[in-house]
Order: C-alpha cells, then sequence, then structure tokens
C-alpha cells in the first residue's frame, strides 16, 4: 500500500503557505513598519511606547474537532484551543496575559457548551491568562447537528529587552527540547486517515497539546539565557528554522517519539512524518550558555526536557544524527 501523506489526506501546506505570502503583501501598509520583528511570525508585535509592546496572536485546533465530536468528548479541545496561541506568544518572547474565544454552532446544546467552556478554563489556568470574553455564534444551516468551530486569540506583554526576534541564535548555541505527549493539535487530517482502523490509536490523538507557558516565562526573564524558541506545530519539524533560517542544526539525542506517532508510523513514511508531526517535541529551544537551567526549569514543572545538539551555521539544514537523515526546509 502507498504510504500515505498530508496531501493526500487533503491538505497542502504549500498552497497554504503561499495564501499568507500573498495576504502578507497585500494587507501591507505603512503602520506595519512601527511593528517589533518577532521571531518566526508566532505573533505580532506592536509597541505601545519605546519599552513595551502588545503581542497578538490567533488560532484553532483543525480536525481535532472531528475526533472530539467522533468519541463524543469535547472536555479537553479548549485545552488545545488555549495552547496553539498561548504557546506562539512565548517563542516572540511575551507574556500571555489574556484570552478570547470564538465558539460557532448550529444550535448551542448546554453540555456541549460547558464541556468546551470547561476546557478552555482549565487552559486558561494552565497558562496563566483570563478568559476576557469572546464570541457564541449559533448558525443553523451552515453547522449541522453538534457539529462546531473553535477560534481562540490570545494577548500578551513583551518588553524590548525580552523580545525574541533569531538574531540572537548563533552557531555553537545549545538546542534543548521540550517533549510532546503526541500529535497535539497539527496534522490530525492525516493522523485521522492513518488510525482509521485502530480504535486505541484514534483515542490517544485526543490527548491535549501541552502549555509551556510557566517554565517559559520563568526563564525569559533570564535575559539572554533563551535566545529562541519554536513551537512545534503545522509543517512539523520545519519549524524549528522559523526564528532563523540563517543557522542550522545539528541533533544527537532526540527526544523519545510518542506512541500514538509510532502507530501513525506504520502508515506514513518517515520523512513525512518529520514534515506533519511534532514527533515528539513540542518546543525546541535554543541557549546561550549552560542548558542546564533550561532543563531543569522545564523538567520542575513536570515536562521531559533535555539537550538535543547544536547550532550549526548550515542554513535551514538539521542533521539528526541516529537516523543519519537530513532535513532541510525547503524540501520540506
Amino acid at each position: 500500500m502507498e504510504p500515505m501523506t498530508y496531501a493526500s489526506a487533503g491538505v497542502n501546506i504549500e498552497r497554504a503557505e503561499s495564501f499568507v505570502s500573498r495576504l502578507k503583501q497585500r494587507a501591507k501598509r505603512a503602520g506595519h513598519q512601527q511593528m517589533w520583528p518577532g521571531a518566526g511570525g508566532y505573533a505580532s508585535v506592536y509597541p505601545l511606547n519605546a519599552d513595551t509592546a502588545v503581542a497578538v496572536t490567533t488560532d484553532g485546533v483543525g480536525t481535532k474537532l472531528l475526533v472530539a465530536h467522533e468519541l463524543k468528548n469535547h472536555k479537553t479541545i479548549g485545552i488545545d484551543l488555549v495552547a496553539m496561541v498561548a504557546n506562539d506568544l512565548i517563542c516572540v518572547g511575551a507574556t500571555p496575559t489574556m484570552f478570547l474565544d470564538y465558539f460557532a454552532v448550529g444550535s448551542l446544546q448546554d453540555q456541549l457548551a460547558d464541556d468546551i467552556i470547561e476546557g478552555i478554563v482549565a487552559g486558561c489556568d494552565l497558562a496563566g491568562v483570563i478568559l476576557g470574553g469572546g464570541e457564541t455564534a449559533e448558525m443553523p444551516g451552515l453547522y449541522q447537528g453538534d457539529h462546531y468551530d473553535l477560534a481562540g486569540f490570545a494577548v500578551g506583554q513583551v518588553s524590548k529587552t525580552e523580545l525574541l526576534t533569531g538574531a540572537g541564535i548563533l552557531p555553537g548555541q545549545t538546542l534543548v527540547g521540550v517533549g510532546s505527549n503526541g500529535v497535539h493539535s497539527n496534522g490530525l487530517s492525516l493522523a485521522r486517515k492513518a488510525l482509521a482502523d485502530d480504535p486505541e490509536g484514534f483515542r490517544m490523538l485526543l490527548d491535549p497539546t501541552f502549555i509551556y507557558v510557566k517554565p517559559a516565562v520563568e526563564l525569559l526573564k533570564k535575559n539572554g539565557l533563551v535566545t529562541g524558541m519554536a513551537h512545534i506545530t503545522g509543517g512539523g519539524w520545519r519549524n524549528i528554522f522559523r526564528p532563523n533560517p540563517q543557522i542550522g542544526f545539528h541533533i544527537e539525542n532526540p527526544l523519545p517519539v510518542p506512541e500514538v506517532l509510532m502507530r501513525i508510523a506504520r502508515h506514513v513514511a518517515l520523512d513525512e512524518m518529520y514534515r506533519t508531526f511534532n514527533m515528539g517535541m513540542g518546543l525546541a529551544v535554543t541557549v546561550s550558555g549552560s542548558p542546564d537551567t533550561v532543563v531543569d526549569t522545564f523538567r520542575a514543572h513536570g515536562f521531559v526536557a533535555q539537550v538535543l545538539g547544536y547550532v550549526t551555521d548550515e542554513p535551514s539544514k538539521l542533521f539528526l544524527a541516529p537516523l543519519e537523515m537530513t532535513i532541510r526546509d525547503q524540501d520540506i
């Protein structure tokens, strides 16, 4: 049987990135020149004064909603929603402060709505943010049965000294990886297809995305220690190049790959796995100086964290030594 791909599951990453590029060009106005350069496009950073800026971002959880629908379990999908935006804010050095949600459904059902908001509130607590508000929209005819859609919006604050631009990531620095607990909230179109005949694996897809905010914010206060962060989301390990495409990475000691990803890999080629999924690394952190404080801080908050390797001077090239595998930005 031909190995499955993200494209065969109906998702074209290259087309989506082309659209984003066109969108940026068409939206560009003179006011954009005032914005600070947040690393990797994870959030937009707009200055309030010479020293402080507000960081904003938005995202959803994709077809993980269909997993929740099929399993009739909506209690944790709100955690995923908060995670997808809060984890992006820390990648520009911001401290998340407030979250807003958009919940659209055909007909509002109390239990379904209560379960979703329960997850959102839990996610806000994990991220240390307040749920500042949101919008609930009933749209019969657009959403059938108990199908619904969710979007999340997060606001944070960042100082000039804590802003991560990617420019501080230099060859020779250490790369620390922080573990994931599975698929998180990306690649679900392919994951659902791969695990369609694996009920146990399919249930694992609903495990909520880890929220890395609290230890990350602790570390961001230690000015200069963390030079970059990459939230590994859509596009898999290509995200590691987002903060600075002018450098590369050599990984000698990768994190363990969660079982659900191993199950998916029975049906998907290895290179496609790395271009689609996080492969056990939910957050990549580049460190100037000793990495011990970074590793210890994440571990103290209950995360798996370890030194993976180091930064190289080979632009957009990652060498995964245990597999003798090279991953380039343009390849994936």
